[in-house]
């Protein structure tokens, strides 16, 4: 991958944070540090994109009532008796379904990024 060189100015705070990096062994050079953090950035947004905010004080008064009527809807369920109990094989199926949602999600939101 072709690399672009580019010559950035930062707050003397940051340059010692990314110094620090450097000197503890994080990373070989600020260079490093610096494409760890655009690449962080870079899946914050594409999760934000995907599934909303990323911390529930981000949450808009909808989305946040929705939340409340989910968790009422199935406190409820539950106390009525609507719910399937799993043994460990079962469980652990169903995480793992999960998981493989979660991934070929994943891979959707990574194929859209530039």
């Amino acid at each position: 991958m072709p690399i672009e060189q580019m010559n950035i100015s930062l707050p003397p705070k940051m340059a010692r944070f990314i110094r620090g990096k450097v000197k503890a062994g994080d990373y070989t050079n600020a260079s490093e540090v610096v494409r760890d953090a655009v690449r962080h950035m870079q899946d914050i947004e594409a999760a934000k994109k995907y599934r909303g905010p990323a911390h529930p004080d981000m949450l808009t008064g909808d989305v946040r009532e929705n939340v409340k009527q989910s968790v009422q809807r199935g406190a409820k369920d539950y106390e009525e008796g609507r719910y399937k109990e799993l043994d460990e094989a079962g469980l652990q199926q169903h995480f793992a379904d999960i998981g493989k949602r979660g991934k070929k999600r994943l891979a959707a939101v990574g194929s859209q990024r530039p």
